[in-house]
């Protein structure tokens, strides 16, 4: 199955698919706006398909565009570099779970799955996903299992984002019932499950700050008049409150990273009427909501130093990757008429 995005308008507005493929912190900040100055080089993950986040499997390394692999079943999702070596996540044309190890594909499992999210800590390569529909994680190729519910055993449950804090291992991920909205959230801690909200919800990204454990995504409006709309939260050591922002048909936080000791979120909402409106990305930082003008779509969130790295898709002119640095467009080749961003990574 497909990552699904939320429902922006019942029967009327279905949401790009997501991805969120997210990472933990780089120390060692760079000023320059240039991304290829000194030892800094910016690593994309993503795709040329012309709808949602399905294949061709695509990257870009400073700028430049490379095929991973043109009849892949999804996009490159995630990204991240371990020593000399880049890995990029997705699935294969066989719909099985892949990580590719500079540009090499490697099978993680022979059934049906894929890989959302990379992170790399204490020397090991870590990875989230699902297979058969499952939530999976691996640690070097290693899979693990992930519970569920009793009585969700049938549902969809997808992990989409993977922390490591010390020797901690965070998982956040999503029910699906259908094929629009998410129906319920998760995060998993050591392989414990503990259900983030009783309502209709997506947990899409999670990061530990000190001894604070904060998941974004979203939940479903309980106001009258707004039934089947989401609206962006954040679960801050399982408790959740509202994160503001300027939409009117709902909005969903997609990723979230430390910035001097706080959460920055990416997230992304309807602006306008359900006929003439247009997605509007956001960033939200210390209580402050800033527009994304040339990212409507933002998929992914990166903090290298004092930097901010934003990884998603402009769709003013057709549907363009775009990557912003300190909300600043930086520049990515392609050849297609169309291109998703959805995971960057900066060392």
């Amino acid at each position: 199955m497909k990552k699904r995005q939320f429902l922006m308008m019942t029967a009327l507005i279905c949401c790009l698919a997501l991805v969120s493929c997210k990472k933990e912190n780089v120390n060692g900040p760079n000023n320059s706006n240039d991304p290829t100055s000194g030892q800094t080089h910016v690593y994309v993950a993503g795709s040329t398909s012309s709808y949602g986040d399905y294949g061709p499997a695509v990257c870009w390394v400073d700028g430049t565009m490379q095929t991973l692999d043109a009849n892949a079943s999804d996009a490159a999702l995630a990204v991240c570099v371990k020593g000399s070596d880049v890995y990029y996540g997705g699935s294969n044309g066989d719909h099985h779970p892949v990580i590719w190890k500079n540009s090499t594909p490697q099978v993680l499992s022979n059934d049906a799955g894929c890989v959302t999210n990379l992170k790399t800590a204490n020397n090991k390569l870590y990875a989230c996903g699902y297979v058969n529909n499952k939530p999976v994680y691996w640690v070097d190729g290693q899979m693990v299992q992930l519970p569920v519910n009793s009585g969700d055993e049938y549902a969809i449950i997808q992990a989409k984002a993977i922390f490591i804090s010390g020797n901690d291992i965070y998982v956040a991920g999503t029910k699906y019932l259908s094929q629009s909205s998410g129906d319920g959230a998760y995060l998993w801690k050591n392989g414990v499950l503990q259900m983030l909200s009783d309502k209709p919800a997506d947990a899409c990204d999670v990061c530990v700050i000190g001894n604070t454990v904060y998941v974004v995504g979203s939940e479903e409006y309980q106001s009258p008049g707004y039934e089947g709309f989401q609206k962006s939260v954040m679960w801050v050591n399982g408790a959740i409150r509202d994160i503001q922002v300027n939409t009117s048909l709902g909005s969903k936080a997609i990723a979230v990273a430390e910035l001097n000791g706080k959460p920055y979120v990416v997230l992304e909402g309807w602006v306008g009427d359900a006929w003439y409106g247009s997605y509007q990305g956001f960033a939200w930082y210390n209580e402050q909501v800033t527009n994304l003008s040339a990212c409507q779509s933002p998929k992914d969130v990166f903090v290298h130093g004092s930097d901010v790295y934003i990884a998603g898709i402009n769709n003013t002119n057709l549907r363009k990757a775009v990557v912003l640095k300190n909300l600043a467009n930086v520049n990515l080749s392609t050849t297609t008429t169309y291109s998703a961003a959805y995971a960057v990574f900066v060392k």
